[in-house]
């Protein structure tokens, strides 16, 4: 980190003159009004890295709340980790290949409505961003492997808030929450072999990190959405 040497504040300067010797009137004779001092920019960007690094460790800590669901389905489910600082993570198992987009929504209320998403009425293109990933890690590992291999879009909800469902749920696409994540894992079975699953690791590690993440601009992308009607 550079540290930069602050500039005196007009408060310092201000402090090196005599105070004055009669009572402020508010319209003080021959002496011009001394500034208030402002905050200096080393502060408030001190302050915003503090609040950014909170939040980091807010999103870290919760994403390891969901990894640490995946591997409590035993020592066959494997994470592969692109991105440490990005909530999303690959999850490979019995059940097959799974693209996990975590969606971090704290105490507010979350609406599904097929592909539509809404937390406390913005709609968020979490289920385009885990089919976006999921597509582009396919693609990449079925040139690996030299021939089609799935992977399956997931959503899964991170908070304390309430999460109601209209209608059907996505094509294609898990929506759960971290708490059922396993469950939802799970029901997919045991198709792929313990040997396959080592194949997959190593097929899964020649991906382009820089191609996938909820870091990335998606806003081009994603194709605008209606609303939810209840």
């Amino acid at each position: 980190m550079t540290t930069r040497d602050s500039k005196p504040t007009a408060a310092h300067q201000a402090s090196t003159h005599p105070t004055p010797s009669h009572p402020d009137t508010g319209h003080p004779v021959g002496r011009a009004a001394v500034p208030q001092a402002e905050p200096s920019q080393a502060s408030t960007g001190f302050v915003r890295r503090r609040l950014e690094a909170r939040a980091k460790r807010r999103v870290l800590a919760g994403r390891q709340r969901v990894v640490h669901g995946v591997e409590m389905l035993g020592p066959q489910w494997h994470i592969v980790d692109y991105h440490p600082e990005d909530p999303d993570f690959l999850a490979i198992g019995p059940g097959g290949i799974f693209q996990v987009t975590v969606a971090d929504h704290g105490w507010s209320r979350v609406e599904l409505a097929a592909d539509v998403v809404q937390v406390d009425g913005r709609r968020l293109p979490y289920v385009a961003l885990a089919r976006r990933d999921a597509e582009r890690i396919s693609q990449q590992i079925s040139v690996a492997a030299g021939r089609r291999i799935p992977v399956v879009p997931v959503v899964a909800f991170l908070g304390s808030g309430q999460v109601v469902y209209y209608g059907r749920p996505p094509d294609g696409c898990v929506v759960t929450t971290y708490r059922d994540l396993g469950r939802a894992l799970n029901a997919h079975g045991n198709r792929v072999s313990e040997s396959t699953i080592e194949k997959l690791l190593i097929v899964a590690a020649r991906v382009d990190t820089g191609t996938i993440g909820q870091y990335l601009d998606i806003s081009t992308e994603v194709p605008s959405q209606s609303g939810i009607d209840r």
